[in-house]
């Protein structure tokens, strides 16, 4: 009877305990916690330790803490001056229901926090994560990032703020400086790696100012804020290797900002193999470098998670919430061996990677039966894909000759179509002044007109056949040209007097009554350029000709700017005639084009124009802008000599041209 009362007893103890552990958890206060991440949280670091944070609450049953959670989106260190701006408004949107605490993760949200003058970020309790023990503050708009040297602060050295705790890395210089010297006595120079990160800077700051210490060590900066990859490369390549140590801070971005950097550090290591190197921060740890003394880089998650509970709850004093993450000596054995250093040398209680194993010695008796069964296979199989890829060549010169014949079929009918297409225009360009010059021969034999209208039937026999003439000079040129037997023949000309001259040919011949020719030219009575004088003038004279034929009152002026900086010179032919539709600003520089067959003329005369234009380095177009007739422009370069053949002008070129001229 009495063991039964004394276990009914301590049945209702342990229901009332349970009770009463239920009304506790039951009576807590929900909190409240903001976490922002320095970058994505779908990104593996941010991922892990948020996925860990969420867990841990979960197990230990904590319902009543919400968990909300900011972005801060932190790319490139050149928009750093961005992030405590983003930061800004982040907390700005807390600020009416402000959080019981507020978890940076990662080195980019610590510094951009401490940047904060606002109350809710001097009064909330704080408690980064992912983050080093020195950090830096976020630095004005203007100043320079890829040159500027800020001041390393370390976290018990910052005031004005709430800092309850947090999970801090330490880069522990003084130790790697002594190890660097243990296995390297005769050290006189460090040279420092550090990529275009806030990590990197801050990593930098750190080294400098522990290094002001050590007067007789020379530190020099390899930065990746200002130099790529490649000129790192160079620096390396140029360093004395005798009494030098390299230190590897943290390589993941250079100054490109675009260059992909995961698996440079063979790159590197090569451009001067002969230098020891060290790791601050497991940079270059198993494939470059000797070892280091560095933080052991565990998941944070779970451990923030408890320590956000103990500090909500009020379980530990803010002292003991600040935990900093143990560091380790580790060491690549292959390194070690190759700058001949022994495990005696090394600290007690070293990790050493790369270690040799003697497999082969252990398993010899399955090793060399396997090794003949995969030495059979690799001989099959080195025979099949010889026989596959001889297949395959075979086949790919078969598929190369068939486009080939395709290719000349192509261009033979293209050819061909060209061919019937020329002697059509040919054919109907040539019958045209024939058969006016027959024509009106024929009259002239006649003794039935007065001398006055043989006059005029010789006019006209001229007329076409001038027309004759230049449609077969064309032809002519434009086939040399093409070929490449019609020689460019530079030499000094006054283009001044050389358009003077064009204006006047052009006049004589044309003795338009109601049309003035105007002379823009600079203000120089000359200007020597090296060009080939009958070539410009023979394209100035086209289209000036041109002009004269759809202009029948206003004007015809021509045009010269000369521009020293990019060393052309721009030509435009502008009238007041019908002008040409914007649609059709390509197609007038087209063969045989014409766009009022009821005008005389070949429609050779612009496409000889861009030829020579282009053989002699200038480039011609029209100006669609000018709507008042028609604007005709071309550049020529002010030294022919200099300039190579068949180039062009570019796009500010052409603006500038299009903006000078009016």
């Amino acid at each position: 009877m009495t063991r039964h009362i004394r276990r009914g007893l301590l049945v209702l103890t342990v229901c009332v305990m349970a009770l009463s552990h239920a009304n506790a958890a039951f009576a807590r206060e929900a909190k409240r916690i903001l976490v922002i991440t320095s970058y994505n949280p779908d990104t593996k670091k941010m991922y892990t330790t948020l996925s860990d944070i969420l867990q841990e609450l979960k197990n230990k049953g904590e319902n009543n803490i919400r968990l909300d959670i900011e972005n801060l989106n932190c790319k490139g260190l050149s928009e750093g001056h961005e992030w405590k701006y983003r930061m800004a408004d982040i907390l700005n949107e807390h600020r009416l229901s402000p959080p019981d605490l507020i978890i940076p993760l990662g080195q980019e949200a610590w510094s951009s926090f401490l940047s904060q003058n606002s109350d809710i970020a001097r009064r909330t309790p704080v408690m980064p994560a992912l983050v080093s023990t020195n950090t830096l503050i976020s630095q004005n708009d203007s100043c320079n990032i890829q040159t500027i040297q800020p001041k390393a602060v370390y976290y018990d050295e910052i005031q004005g703020f709430n800092i309850v705790g947090g999970i801090f890395y330490k880069y522990d210089i003084e130790k790697n400086l002594e190890l660097t010297r243990q296995l390297f006595p005769n050290t006189k120079r460090i040279a420092l790696i550090t990529d275009f990160t806030l990590g990197g800077l801050a990593m930098q700051t750190h080294v400098t100012r522990h290094m002001k210490r050590h007067k007789d060590i020379e530190l020099v900066l390899l930065d990746g804020r200002s130099n790529t990859m490649f000129e790192i490369c160079d620096k390396l390549k140029n360093i004395n290797g005798k009494n030098t140590v390299l230190w590897l801070g943290t390589w993941r971005i250079d100054s490109s900002e675009n260059y992909s950097l995961t698996s440079t550090d063979d790159v590197l290591r090569k451009a001067n193999p002969q230098i020891p190197a060290f790791s601050l921060s497991a940079t270059g740890m198993g494939n470059w470098a000797i070892g280091g003394y560095t933080p052991e880089y565990t998941p944070q998650g779970k451990m923030l998670a408890d320590m956000a509970i103990e500090y909500l709850y009020g379980k530990k004093t803010r002292g003991s919430l600040f935990h900093i993450i143990p560091s380790t000596y580790t060491f690549d054995q292959k390194m070690l061996e190759a700058f001949k250093k022994e495990d005696a040398e090394l600290p007690q209680d070293a990790v050493v990677l790369n270690t040799a194993t003697h497999f082969f010695s252990a398993n010899k008796s399955i090793i060399l039966p396997t090794l003949a069964v995969f030495a059979f296979l690799a001989i099959a199989l080195v025979l099949a894909i010889y026989y596959l890829l001889k297949m395959k060549r075979l086949r790919d010169a078969l598929e190369i000759q068939s486009e080939e014949l395709k290719r000349a079929k192509d261009i033979a009918e293209r050819a061909n179509n060209v061919k019937t297409t020329f002697i059509a225009n040919m054919s109907h360009e040539l019958r045209t002044p024939l058969n006016a010059i027959v024509g009106f021969a024929n009259l002239l034999e006649e003794d039935d007109y007065e001398e006055e209208e043989k006059k005029q039937f010789c006019h006209v026999i001229k007329e076409n056949s001038d027309m004759l003439l230049n449609l077969i000079s064309d032809i002519l040129d434009i086939s040399k040209i093409e070929s490449g037997k019609l020689p460019i023949s530079p030499e000094k000309c006054d283009v001044i007097a050389l358009c003077r001259t064009s204006i006047l040919s052009v006049k004589h011949a044309s003795k338009l009554e109601d049309v003035e020719y105007i002379e823009d030219f600079p203000s120089d009575e000359r200007l020597m350029i090296y060009t080939d004088p009958m070539r410009l003038k023979q394209v100035m004279i086209n289209l000036l000709s041109n002009a004269s034929k759809y202009t029948k009152k206003g004007f015809i002026k021509l045009t010269i700017r000369p521009d020293y900086d990019t060393d052309y010179i721009t030509f435009a032919v502008t009238d007041t005639g019908c002008g040409i539709p914007e649609d059709k600003a390509e197609m007038v520089f087209g063969r045989f084009v014409k766009l009022n067959q009821y005008v005389q003329g070949t429609g050779l005369g612009l496409p000889l124009c861009r030829v020579l234009t282009e053989s002699m380095g200038g480039k011609i177009w029209l100006d669609t802008s000018y709507t008042n007739g028609t604007r005709m422009v071309f550049t020529h370069p002010l030294n022919l000599n200099k300039t190579s053949r068949g180039g062009g002008k570019n796009e500010e070129t052409e603006k500038s041209a299009e903006g000078d001229i009016d």
